[in-house]
Parts: structure tokens; sequence; C-alpha cells
């Protein structure tokens, strides 16, 4: 909704310099409102990406501290703080891993999989019947599919907080 500024001889002229004047200082300030509004939102589908490819909450706490947004209020810079085994488990290599007596939360995992055959092998390991095995796993790409779902309303955010801006002025 655009502001319309009228500008006549009988002093307006300063009126409006005025007016043009706060709307200058605030555009800084509403963008930073934008930037971190938006930064909620790609945590939230960051969180919701992750969860529909299948990261479990047993494999890390991605759901509260995992995936955060942090930004300044007076900076212009936001950042999205990720877990590291978040990105390992988005761009690693298809690979086979070694579930053993040692490696406890593998083994929890292979305990709650959906297949049978690897949790009656997990149990195996952890009745100490059989020493080990492998699995074959693959990765799980969440990072982007969360970036394209929360990069469309960045421009619509922005708007709305420069229309806000605007209309305050």
């Amino acid at each position: 909704m655009p502001k319309v500024i009228v500008i006549s001889s009988s002093g307006d002229l300063d009126t409006c310099l005025i007016t043009l004047d706060r709307i200058k200082k605030n555009l800084p300030r509403m963008t930073r409102l934008g930037m971190m509004r938006f930064g909620k939102i790609l945590e939230r589908d960051m969180k919701i990406s992750a969860k529909h490819s299948g990261i479990k909450k047993f494999t890390g706490d991605h759901q509260e501290k995992g995936i955060r947004y942090e930004q300044s209020p007076r900076s212009d810079v936001g950042f999205l703080f990720m877990k590291l085994y978040m990105i390992y488990l988005d761009s690693m290599k298809p690979h086979y891993v070694s579930i053993s007596l040692r490696r406890k939360r593998i083994l929890d995992w292979a305990k709650q999989a959906f297949s049978v055959n690897l949790r009656m092998k997990a149990r195996g390991v952890e009745r100490r019947k059989i020493k080990k095995f492998s699995v074959f796993v693959k990765p799980h790409p969440f990072i982007r599919m969360g970036y394209a779902s929360a990069r469309p309303k960045l421009n619509s955010i922005l708007k709305n907080e420069i229309k806000r801006g605007i209309k305050n002025a």
C-alpha cells in the first residue's frame, strides 16, 4: 500500500522531506525485523524438513536446540546454527556402518529400526550371541528442502515490514 504524498507550495515541501527522512531512518530497522521473522520461519521449516526426512529424536536433539536461528537486534546478518551430525546426515555418502556392543547409540537405533531382521540382529549383539554386523545407510537430505520451503516467504515478509515502516512514518 503506497503512501501518497501531495506537494504544494504552501510549506508542504518541508513536511514531505521530513517524512521521507523518517522513512529513510526506519527502513534499516524494518529490514532487520523482517530478517528476524524470516529467520524464525527458516528455523521452523528446517525442523519440519528434518522430521519429514526420517531423522528420529533419539539420534539427537534437533527439535529443541539442534537447529536455531540467531540475530542481534542491531545486526543485518543472521545465522542458522545446526548440529554437526545433522549436516553429516544431510550430506554423507551411502556407506556401511558396523553395529557392535561398543557403539551404544547405533545399537539403540538398530533395536528401534523398522526392519524385523535388523532388530533381531541388534538383540543378538546385545545378548552377545553375535559379535557385530553391518548395515547400509543412506543420507537424509533435508537442508535444501527446508530452505526451498522458506525462501519464497522472504519477499512477502520484507514487503510487509517496509509497509509498516512507511505507515508509521
